[in-house]
């Protein structure tokens, strides 16, 4: 007992202090243990067979804390307990103006539980724990707190694989949904077909092509592009232009054209004269020219004597224009689908705009409507729109560096697989390595720390760990601690629902939390089983309901 207050030694995660002249050393205990016999035979007072290992993390002189240590312990120091004062000196570090507030710390009453808010952007974080222990509602709270915490220019991006935050966020931020219910005031999302790469266009749209097509594919779009930037406000050096600029052209007129060179039959041997077309094409809605079939062996008419040989693919390109479920991609809304010449009402800068240049600090980017065979690409093409636009800004008010952006990953496990380079894992990884000097962050969120790559969950330097159970979770989260205090992982299985580690820079010290609860809950947070059990049946007719929105791909009641 100390002024009033009861403390336990020795606690796994318990702060202790070594006082070395003005200066106060702190440290955290990560191992107890006791010896089954004294390790000397000499009798020695001050040598029990109980032992303890701490690790450094700061050092105070007077009321100024500061990570990192000057000068270490030397043999028969000191080793006192912390005391409530002492928690008050190393936790005041956190300032409110440059710091969040998302609980309290769990150890000691009453002090809040504070992130530096740079350090948690700019050096990037994750969030990582076991199905149930409170990810959403951490998340939730996070969004919260940067939103009503006076950052009025505060830019967040949460991409929603589940669609759980449309509720969450409330007045806070906008959501953009593939099948938006506008009465909420969802906003529809798009992703145009012309601001993906080739590489990327090429596997959805016409899936696996012998080198010689995909050059000829290539090609095509690269001086389609070219000439489309003919239409453009500002044109590019046409040097600069390739297939993977962000350029509009029309993706139909690109289908019709290379269907109809695979249709051409020709009056005689040479090949040179066409025949005439029994049925004129539609390139809008994607009917095809009609000519005479080839002959049989030496008669007329003839076939194409170098086809390409990309009738399968161009099924399938035609098969996606028409699917309503990558409306998205290919029917990207008036605004931004071009005309036959390649033009639109709106250019790239309006969408991005749209997403992170509006009134509110938080936006979510609902991508549960997304076909499953083409997630992981379309959201790695979602954020490197987003960081090549910010990337580009250089200097103006709106870049990263000027108005920095936090870019929150759920589920990152489906997108950041180990042994993997997705077009999302390329991009992640660019943010994770490049976007501390451009004002971009990124927050990976995931229940299975193992399934996520390495390289990207290496350079977090916070990490708020909640509950995990899985032995290898947890053994890939002490590997990518910082401060070498991978024995902390230990408490990881013991923590309570909505209790978290949090270990790195956005935290003065190593600190266990006993994070809020959100104001809005998440959709994800678990159902009250006895009270839902309690009610009547619905009525089957719901059944129906059901399906409807199964067919239509939209959750509308």
């Amino acid at each position: 007992m100390v002024g009033g207050e009861s403390y336990r030694i020795g606690q796994i995660g318990a702060f202790v202090r070594i006082p070395l002249g003005y200066t106060q050393l702190y440290a955290v205990c990560t191992l107890v243990g006791s010896a089954a016999a004294p390790h000397t035979e000499e009798p020695n007072p001050h040598l029990g067979q109980r032992w303890m290992s701490i690790t450094l993390f700061g050092e105070s002189i007077g009321d100024i804390f500061e990570r990192g240590v000057s000068q270490y312990p030397t043999i028969n120091d000191e080793v006192h307990l912390v005391t409530q004062h002492d928690m008050q000196i190393i936790y005041k570090s956190s300032t409110d103006r440059r710091s969040i507030t998302v609980g309290n710390i769990a150890v000691s009453s009453g002090i809040p539980g504070q992130l530096d808010l740079s350090s948690l952007v700019t050096r990037h974080s994750a969030i990582v724990g076991s199905t149930g222990a409170g990810k959403s509602n951490l998340v939730a709270v996070l969004l919260e707190a940067i939103a009503t915490q006076n950052y009025p220019s505060a830019r967040t991006i949460l991409i929603d694989p589940h669609g759980e935050y449309v509720t969450a966020i409330g007045k806070h931020g906008y959501v953009f949904k593939i099948n938006p219910d506008k009465s909420k005031g969802e906003r529809p999302l798009y992703v145009p077909f012309w601001a993906l790469p080739f590489d990327e266009l090429r596997l959805i749209a016409l899936g696996d092509m012998q080198p010689a097509s995909e050059a000829a594919v290539r090609d095509e779009i690269t001086l389609r592009k070219k000439n489309a930037a003919k239409h453009l406000t500002t044109k590019p050096p046409e040097t600069a232009i390739t297939a993977d600029s962000p350029i509009p052209f029309n993706i139909k007129k690109l289908w019709f054209d290379f269907d109809d060179f695979e249709r051409q039959t020709f009056t005689d041997n040479t090949r040179k004269e066409l025949t005439s077309k029994e049925k004129e094409g539609d390139p809008e809605k994607l009917i095809s020219n009609e000519y005479p079939r080839p002959g049989l062996g030496a008669s007329p008419p003839f076939s194409h004597p170098s086809p390409r040989n990309i009738s399968k693919q161009l099924d399938l390109l035609k098969s996606r224009i028409q699917d309503s479920r990558f409306n998205f991609l290919f029917r990207p809304g008036k605004e931004y689908e071009p005309n036959l010449n390649g033009k639109t009402e709106k250019d790239l800068d309006a969408l991005v705009q749209s997403w992170v240049g509006h009134d509110r600090p938080v936006t979510v980017l609902d991508v549960s409507g997304l076909p499953s065979e083409v997630l992981s690409m379309i959201v790695g093409t979602l954020l490197r729109i987003i960081y090549d636009m910010l990337f580009w800004a250089k200097e103006l008010p709106i870049s990263g560096r000027k108005q920095p952006l936090l870019i929150i990953l759920e589920e990152a496990h489906l997108f950041l697989p180990e042994e993997s380079d997705s077009p999302a894992h390329r991009t992640v990884s660019k943010i994770a390595k490049e976007g501390r000097k451009y004002g971009v962050g990124i927050c990976i969120v995931t229940q299975r720390p193992t399934e996520v790559h390495s390289s990207v969950l290496s350079q977090c330097g916070t990490m708020l760990a909640l509950r995990l159970s899985n032995s290898k979770d947890r053994a890939r989260v002490e590997a990518t601690m910082p401060d070498d205090l991978g024995a902390l992982s230990g408490m990881l299985p013991s923590l309570r629902t909505g209790e978290g580690l949090v270990i790195g820079e956005a935290m003065p010290i190593p600190s266990r939390i006993q994070f809020y609860l959100a104001g809005h809950k998440p959709e994800g947070s678990d159902p009250d089983v006895p009270s839902a059990w309690m009610t009547p049946r619905p009525d089957g007719t719901d059944y129906k309901k059901a399906l409807i929105n199964w067919r239509r791909q939209s959750g509308e009641s």
